[in-house]
């Protein structure tokens, strides 16, 4: 019953025009139909004799390691020899993960599930045939199984094997239609790709990139991005000098060349910057429009075509003006260079997997060929978005990409079904009565999960989604949801040579260390083999170079140092580093966005050290600033806290020193956080605290402030206006109104230089941390 099912499947996959692509070696299909009994016999004789010779063959096949055709001594292959009785030594009972669940199923490797994808495959047609598969159907399943014996690639054994199946058909006939290796070879030295990973590093560049200072800074202004600050690697011996044999692998022709200053190409079509033709042709929506002959600044607009220029030739980049305006740009760019890293990656095995299958069809020995294409795993790109709402985006962005019309997303029910907007969500639409800010709207719409992982496979005309870990080519996952699995596993992330962590300040506001933690993770020594063929995995990656090699996207709406520090300290990327450093404008001030007349008291403390602000934080404002606020004309005041852990010391404080206060953050309960309010307002409770990450989260319109305090300067520098505007007279107690009394208070440090600027502006700041006064007042609104 269960192979029944399979070939109505398949029947209809058939008829969606998933088979209907021509190629070589499947003959002419209609001349088939016309053959008689005896020919149909011949034919499945002759199959039969070719599974015979083939069986031997995948007996013979080492279950491990293939014989390494280097001629290395000893003392050189001995690390090579001990990584792999590591493997052979470990558990060999293999855990696949997959999204939100593990499944229970054996990863195979690629050269070895091709026979029994073939004989599933031909038991699935011969049972379905009352289904609806006539004989026309199983000739050209026939057909497509000689095809596979030709060029076999990795099947999936899930539950959905059918759909799995033709996930590998499609990259079947890519490798039939893509060009010879030759002609790819030829573009293989303007390619980044290929100069980016087809090359070994040099000695003298390893030992830069691993000492104390190993980049060099300089500037550089493009009219969309504004100010770059550069990070290249320090200067380097290029001396002409032999190339001397690396750990574990041969003698190499030619090294990475370390990054230069980038170049902004303007006039060439986007095809000649190394970007797949299909790519192109999806990404242009205009109909009749040749995208062959698109130039990049037609088909992007100016901020993706100056990202996608830094992106494309493997730099870091750290963007922090990222904001829900230019979101979706930002995200079709590392979309889109993404999809073309894991096609050209893809591409390069296939490629080398048909020319081993015709070297042994024409007898001829590989002992002496050896392609380096693959990592120690196959997932090679892992995005890290905050909420679920944004793996929908990541996804839809990602299929408009990479699918043509007839193209396929397998398993998209499940997806909407668990990543999709829940019932709840929509009546609370409906029921939405309080007015939220746009930036809040664009967060929170939709599926605000926090926790979860998938994995997404990709093929010319098929986006596999929920595809084992080890099966994927990009993961989609969360911090929370990536940091339950490393635990158990973090085999996984040994091979990532793309990471882009998207909307970054929402990271920051859930928890900072669980991204810390993934990073900790990167690139260690896996526990098992995971079928790898460790004879196709890339010498810099057996070295442990792999660090070196890993491009990190980050993008943010805000300048956050601990990003900034991740950024700077986590990667060591060869080909350099982009971080965007804009001078904030007194235009683009939040504190010009004050509508209430309201004296801003700005006082600075002093400070030795980063790690010692927060004790010197505390003690200037209990000693100077809290003891003005038991006059009881200092009621109603609000004290904004953007730590967890200042607000905790805080609140103990305030017990023990006995004040009238209230406390509000984001695991107070809703009933308790409606009474503090209630209170607050009628003014009951003279001080209330109020964390960053409740406003962030709820956006609550308190009501009765009548003076407001910030411990810290917000993370976000739009709340900064957005609290100030509620002393406005609208929102206050009756017996307030009108007086104009209301006071601002902020405490702010040489620490707090970036949240700073983001308020008053750059120059302003600037004259604020250096000067001598430690108190500045300025005055917003008036009649």
């Amino acid at each position: 019953m269960g192979r029944g099912r399979r070939g109505s499947k398949r029947g209809n996959f058939k008829n969606h025009g998933s088979r209907n692509s021509s190629s070589r070696g499947r003959g002419n299909l209609k001349n088939k139909r016309k053959f008689n009994r005896d020919g149909d016999r011949k034919k499945d004789a002759e199959s039969d004799n070719k599974r015979q010779k083939l069986q031997p063959e995948k007996e013979s096949e080492p279950l491990v390691e293939e014989s390494s055709s280097s001629s290395e001594s000893e003392e050189e292959v001995k690390p090579y020899t001990q990584l792999l009785s590591m493997f052979k030594s470990g558990n060999r009972a293999q855990q696949v993960l997959t999204s939100d669940e593990e499944e229970s199923e054996d990863v195979g490797s690629e050269d070895k599930s091709e026979e029994a994808d073939s004989r599933s495959e031909r038991d699935s047609v011969s049972e379905s045939g009352d289904e609806g598969m006539d004989e026309d159907d199983i000739e050209d399943e026939d057909d497509e199984e000689e095809e596979r014996d030709l060029l076999g690639v990795q099947e999936a054994d899930e539950v959905e094997e059918d759909h799995e199946e033709l996930d590998e058909e499609e990259h079947e006939d890519e490798t039939e239609e893509e060009p010879s290796g030759d002609e790819e070879e030829m573009g293989s030295s303007t390619d980044p790709y290929h100069l980016h990973y087809e090359r070994e590093m040099s000695e003298s560049l390893l030992e830069t990139l691993t000492s104390p200072k190993p980049y060099e800074t300089q500037e550089l202004n493009w009219k969309a991005l504004g100010r770059m600050v550069i990070h290249l690697p320090a200067k380097v011996d290029r001396k002409m000098e032999k190339p001397k044999p690396v750990l574990l692998g041969e003698t190499t022709e030619k090294y990475v060349i370390p990054g230069t200053l980038p170049i902004l190409k303007t006039g060439i079509p986007l095809v000649d910057y190394g970007v797949k033709s299909q790519l192109c042709t999806n990404l242009d929506k205009r109909p009749l429009s040749d995208s062959s002959t698109q130039t990049a600044e037609e088909l992007l607009s100016p901020l993706q075509h100056e990202v996608f220029s830094l992106a494309n030739e493997y730099r870091d980049i750290y963007y922090p003006e990222m904001n829900h305006l230019n979101s979706d740009e930002i995200r079709t760019v590392y979309c889109l260079h993404s999809l073309n890293h894991v096609m050209k990656s893809r591409d390069k095995v296939l490629l080398h997997n048909a020319k081993l299958k015709k070297y042994k069809e024409n007898g001829q020995s590989t002992d002496d060929v050896e392609f380096r294409d693959q990592g120690l795993v196959r997932p090679r790109v892992l995005i890290i978005a905050p909420l679920r709402n944004s793996a929908v985006k990541i996804v839809e962005k990602l299929a408009s990409l990479l699918l043509p019309v007839k193209g396929q997303i397998i398993n998209k029910d499940r997806f909407y079904k668990e990543f999709g907007e829940e019932k709840d969500e929509e009546d609370k639409k409906e029921n939405k009565k309080s007015y939220k800010p746009e930036d809040y709207e664009a967060v929170f719409a939709g599926n605000t999960d926090d926790s979860f992982r998938i994995g997404i496979s990709v093929a010319k005309r098929t986006l596999k989604l929920y595809a084992g870990f080890y099966k994927a080519d990009i993961l989609i996952a969360s911090p929370l949801g990536a940091r339950t699995l490393l635990a158990d596993d973090f085999d996984f992330l040994c091979s990532i040579e793309v990471l882009v962590i998207d909307q970054t300040d929402i990271l920051y506001m859930q928890n900072w260390d669980h991204v810390l933690h993934i990073f900790q993770h990167l690139h260690l020594q896996p526990r098992e083999q995971h079928d790898t063929d460790l004879g196709r995995v890339r010498l810099w990656a057996l070295n442990g170079y792999s660090a070196h090699y890993r491009q990190n996207l980050i993008f943010s709406s805000v300048a956050l140092p601990e990003a900034a520090a991740l950024f700077s300290r986590r990667g060591t990327n060869f080909a350099g580093k982009v971080r965007v450093e804009n001078v904030v404008l007194p235009s683009a001030t939040t504190v010009c966005r004050v509508l209430v007349q309201l004296p801003q008291a700005f006082h600075r403390f002093p400070t030795p050290t980063a790690a010692q602000s927060a004790d010197d934080r505390f003690h200037f404002f209990t000693k100077k600033i809290l003891p003005q606020y038991r006059d009881l004309l200092m009621s109603n005041t609000l004290i904004y806290i953007p730590s967890y852990y200042d607000y905790v010391r805080l609140r103990n404080h305030l017990h023990k020193e006995e004040y009238n206060f209230g406390q509000a953050c984001e695991y107070t309960p809703d009933g308790k956080l409606a009474q503090v309010r209630n209170r607050f307002f009628l003014g009951k409770k003279r001080l209330l605290l109020y964390t960053e990450r409740l406003h962030f989260y709820r956006r609550l319109t308190m009501k009765g402030i009548h003076h407001v305090v910030f411990y810290q300067l917000p993370t976000f520098p739009n709340f900064y206006p957005e609290l100030c505007n509620l002393l406005q007279d609208a929102f206050q107690n009756p017996k307030y109104r009108g007086d104009g009394s209301q006071t601002c208070t902020v405490l702010y440090s040489t620490y707090d230089a970036q949240r700073l600027a983001a308020i008053v502006g750059s120059q302003r700041a600037a004259e604020m941390l250096t000067s001598d006064r430690p108190v500045h007042l300025f005055v917003s609104g008036g009649s």
